[in-house]
């Protein structure tokens, strides 16, 4: 019997050169699947990889949740390893070995239902949280031992300017900014001037695209005087098309997107073609704005720009990748091969910002929760300050987050209008009823949704129409919103923001790390509202440390940018999912179902369909450095062998 060995290398946070025609492979999992085995198994007593679990375990185990500790965790008592059973948290029906439902999450419908209502109530500071019922998104994970050493940061100034473009690709709103880097102390400017917006300035515009019949782009972001007729409705045959974002993320595999619940996209389009369209628009704004602002300078360096682009934390590699192709659909790059695109997370990029800005006075091993607030989704991931100068962290807990941004606000508000509206009697299809409608959620959109307090105001939207239905709340040409009726779009809202706030702070509490800040950005963020109950809500001890950037907006994509200035800052990152081999194992009496068992050319029999994880869900893992696992196979003697071995992985297993 021949003995046949190898490795091989799996890099993690390495900068990749192309990836858009990867595709995503079974070889990462939240939860280990069944299946059979499709590597060679590891010898017995091998030891390559200390970390690796060579353990003979069934590939689904039936574990229970555990509940996880309060916020009053006692620093001095014994933490237990992960507040989850290994897979995470389980859905009845995948104990049963069955596949997770399409949506587990908190689900808020679009644009009629029951919005996000049954959401509980704010959580206190004792106790046990909720159980969240999605998967992977309930309490971070304590991280594993740490593996690998204290690496070496790329921040040495450039000795040759660079520019550097950062591009914060929103649910709801988008942005551009970019810096002319020859140092570390390079300024970020944000692209103010858009084509639609006349003499007004500003820092982000509108996700939002028009298509007419015959799926040709007739309006985006501010631009859509052509789409609209004079009524300010689309013309006849034009769609408008918005949230095309939460469709990359839905066909990435994300639980927590339910695709039903979205805006249809126009025919023939996908999620891919939809989100190519509307960059290869910004694009060609912001290729004018640099024209007009850097001059010979851009047209010189065009072809050697860098641009970072921000995606969600707790997107899976399928949404980053489908984020990728349309980016490189839309022209950012010459081709697949092209490496100056890098997807940053946009909790990193606040950071980053808000740690140049000076906000943040941070020591080595202080905690920072960064909390980002969007359109779409909401992401949370907390850093453990690495080194202070060059700044530098590392990821102290798994990010975690839910489609619970200022969108779930819109949806909420869609079915309390509609309600009243039915109040009004009108026939359907009725343009005053549509009138209305379209008034109001404007005026909720600009007005009532940034300045809502809970102060018990009452809102009135001049909806444009003489008659009074008082059923309906109109009298005098103007629609009343009640502070009750305004509560009830937010509660359930916010109410999911603490619940992942307090998930995030038990997560930092388990590994004994002091949390210094929790920062609050995006533009949901911005909601004073919000704000407050973040701060209410955290265990009194914190309730000074929540703190807000004035720029809060603008903090993601000028971080995008200050991300490309200094290079990467995170030094190590934590790993989202199980990565595992299905394996033969020494077939042990008694452990293994006997219906696995399987005849070896040693004469002992194996289990099949066992597993070997060589990187567990939680564990730190160093960036640059690979991952190595060892594995043979045995062959009769004198038997000829061909091996194909594939190895793929999915795309940024932990970060861009």
């Amino acid at each position: 019997m021949d003995l046949m060995s190898s490795r091989f290398k799996l890099g993690f946070g390495n900068k990749r050169k192309s990836g858009s025609s990867l595709a995503p492979t079974t070889t990462a999992t939240n939860t280990p699947p069944n299946g059979s085995p499709s590597q060679p198994s590891p010898p017995p007593g091998n030891t390559s990889n200390p970390n690796a679990s060579s353990a003979s375990l069934p590939m689904n185990p039936q574990n229970h949740l555990g509940r996880p500790p309060s916020y009053t965790y006692a620093p001095g008592a014994p933490r237990p390893a992960s507040p989850l059973p290994p897979g995470g948290q389980h859905h009845p029906q995948q104990l049963a070995h069955h596949p997770p439902p399409l949506n587990t999450g908190v689900g808020v419908p679009y644009p009629t239902g029951g919005g996000m209502a049954s959401a509980p109530p704010p959580p206190g500071y004792g106790g046990y949280p909720p159980q969240s019922t999605g998967q992977g998104h309930g309490i971070p994970q304590p991280l594993a031992p740490f593996r690998g050493h204290t690496g070496e940061l790329d921040n040495q100034a450039r000795s040759k300017a660079q520019l550097i473009v950062g591009i914060d690709f929103g649910t709801t709103f988008s942005g551009v900014a970019y810096a002319f880097a020859t140092n570390t102390e390079a300024r970020e400017d944000i692209i103010t001037e858009w084509p639609g917006a006349g003499t007004h300035t500003k820092q982000k515009i509108p996700t939002v695209l028009y298509y007419d019949q015959y799926q040709k782009v007739v309006g985006w972001g501010p631009d859509i005087a052509d789409a609209l007729a004079p009524t300010g409705y689309p013309k006849a045959g034009v769609q408008k098309v918005e949230w095309f974002k939460l469709q990359l993320m839905s066909s990435g595999g994300n639980t927590y997107i339910d695709p039903i619940n979205l805006p249809p996209l126009p025919p023939g389009k996908s999620e891919i073609d939809v989100a190519a369209d509307y960059l290869f628009h910004l694009r060609g704004a912001m290729r004018n704005q640099l024209q007009k602002t850097l001059g010979e300078v851009f047209n010189r360096e065009e072809r050697n720009i860098r641009y970072f682009l921000t995606v969600p934390a707790i997107w899976n590699d399928a949404g980053k990748a489908a984020t990728r192709a349309a980016a490189i659909q839309a022209g950012f790059l010459r081709d697949e091969n092209d490496n100056r695109l890098t997807l940053i997370t946009e909790p990193e990029a606040a950071a980053m910002f808000c740690a140049k800005t000076g906000l943040l006075n941070l020591k080595i091993h202080d905690a920072i929760l960064i909390v980002d607030c969007g359109g779409g989704t909401v992401d949370l991931i907390a850093y453990e300050v690495d080194e202070e100068t060059p700044f530098s962290v590392c990821e102290c807990t798994a990010g975690s987050g839910d489609s619970c941004g200022s969108t779930a606000l819109n949806r909420n508000f869609s079915n309390i209008l509609r309600a009243k509206i039915r109040k009004m009697k009108l026939p359907d299809g009725s343009r005053t009823a549509g009138k209305v409608y379209a008034k109001c959620i404007m005026d909720f959109e600009n007005r009532i949704k940034a300045d809502f307090r809970n102060n018990g105001q009452k809102w009135a939207v001049d909806v444009g129409i003489e008659a009074d239905f008082p059923e309906a709340g109109i009298e005098e040409g103007y629609m009343t919103f009640t502070n009750e009726e305004i509560l009830q779009c937010f509660e359930p809202v916010v109410n999911r923001i603490l619940e992942l706030v307090r998930n995030q702070i038990i997560a930092i509490q388990a590994q004994n790390r002091p949390l210094q800040n929790v920062l609050v950005v995006g533009g949901f963020g911005a909601s004073e509202y919000l704000f407050q109950q973040i701060k209410l809500h955290v265990p009194p001890q914190y309730q000074s440390k929540v703190v807000r950037p004035m720029d809060s907006v603008a903090a993601i994509v000028k971080g995008a940018v200050t991300a490309g200035i200094t290079e990467r800052v995170v030094t190590s990152r934590v790993a989202r999912r199980h990565y595992l081999m299905a394996t033969l194992q020494p077939f042990k009496e008694g452990h293994h179902p006997e219906q696995y068992r399987v005849p070896s050319l040693d004469g002992k029999d194996r289990c099949k369909y066992t597993r070997q994880i060589f990187v567990q869900k939680g564990e730190r893992i160093k960036n640059g450095e690979p991952v190595k696992v060892s594995f043979f196979r045995q062959v009769a003697l004198g038997a000829t062998l061909m091996i194909h071995v594939m190895l793929s992985l999915f795309l940024f297993p932990f970060s861009s």
